[in-house]
């Protein structure tokens, strides 16, 4: 999504045609990578733990060397630098825009800036967890920080969208109604 955004605002008039040539490539990397972290784990022996009320797997590994904490903190990192570097390309480039194309420009980089900040928590929390901290309370932290990444990109797009949020919120409902027109015809 970075990436798209960042592409958006560099190349307004060439977006559409460098998106259409790379979606195939996208689409294969989709498919492939979530294969390079867990293929340990389909491997292993798997086995539900009680966790703060709650349930969570673990797994005993087949192959020793390879960790899914390992996989997920080099993918992570990997994403963090890209996530990085594409935002702040779009964030300079958003200052230098002319004021028309950056009110068109402006809720979809906040969204993605949004995200981004949601992914630096869970990629936080992730490389504290592998590197140093291996305790409950980072423990409990990091399901949060997941699913504030999972749920919260919804929510972001909700609170930027005013299409969306009157469309889906009850109370806007009734005042809709309140300023509708009736037409009726009577045949005369």
């Amino acid at each position: 999504m970075v990436l798209n955004r960042m592409t958006c605002v560099l190349w307004p008039v060439a977006y559409n045609q460098s998106w259409k040539q790379i979606l195939p490539l996208i689409r294969a990397l989709i498919i492939i990578l979530p294969v390079g972290g867990t293929w340990n784990l389909w491997i292993s022996r798997v086995y539900p733990i009680p966790e703060y009320g709650g349930l969570a797997l673990s797994y005993t590994r087949n192959v020793h060397w390879a960790a899914l904490s390992l996989f997920q903190s080099i993918y992570i990192l990997t994403a963090l630098g890209f996530t990085v570097v594409c935002t702040t390309v779009t964030l300079y480039k958003m200052l230098v825009l002319p004021e028309r194309l950056k009110a068109a420009e402006k809720s979809l980089c906040f969204t993605s800036i949004s995200i981004s900040i949601t992914f630096l928590l869970v990629a936080a929390t992730q490389i504290l967890w592998v590197t140093c901290c291996d305790s409950d309370w980072l423990f409990a932290i990091q399901f949060l920080a997941f699913d504030t990444f999972t749920v919260g990109s919804a929510v972001i797009v909700i609170a930027i969208n005013k299409q969306l949020r009157t469309s889906i919120s009850p109370w806007n409902a009734s005042n809709n109604r309140t300023k509708s027109i009736l037409v009726s015809v009577a045949p005369g």
